[in-house]
């Protein structure tokens, strides 16, 4: 039996499979598992009336910016530095410096960084050495559609020094 290929926008990106230090199992982690959870639907949602809302906008930096202080950076590899730029970024989209940015891609940041901080999610926080790789993907997924909007971002940043 022939198998079909998937046209190009049904793809499932999978994750690799992630063996810690002494772990028994395998965890594999796919985009679609993710953007079917809840708690990423959940976020999707929420996205626009934190971009609304300056307390709640303000709160979700904040708290990423507690996050990242405690995070293992394994899982981030090269996404890493983009985190960080996307948690710049609705610092300054919230304090009204920087509003250079689609309110589609805006809210795919929000999306990002509201999953990100959210310590229940597909594979929870408290999992260890596990429980960040689903939250890489969604910053890698976030990262796909909004990569350019983040150069501009990082550009201007550096303009300002």
């Amino acid at each position: 039996m022939k198998k079909s290929k998937p046209s190009s926008n049904a793809v499932r990106s999978k994750k690799k499979a992630v063996v810690g230090p002494g772990a028994k199992h395998k965890i594999q982690v796919n985009q679609d598992e993710i953007t079917r959870s809840a708690a990423f639907r959940n976020a999707a949602s929420d996205a626009e009336s934190y971009a609304k809302d300056p307390k709640r906008l303000r709160k979700l930096f904040e708290d990423a910016i507690g996050k990242i202080n405690h995070l293992p950076r394994g899982p981030f590899a090269e996404t890493w530095p983009y985190l960080m730029a996307m948690i710049r970024l609705i610092r300054a989209y919230h304090k009204g410096e920087y509003r250079d940015i689609s309110a589609r891609n805006l809210h795919a940041v929000i999306t990002a960084l509201i999953y990100f901080v959210s310590p229940f999610d597909v594979i929870p926080d408290a999992v260890p050495v596990f429980g960040h790789i689903d939250d890489a993907l969604v910053v890698r997924l976030a990262l796909k559609s909004v990569g350019a909007d983040l150069d501009t971002f990082m550009a201007w940043e550096t303009s300002r020094v």
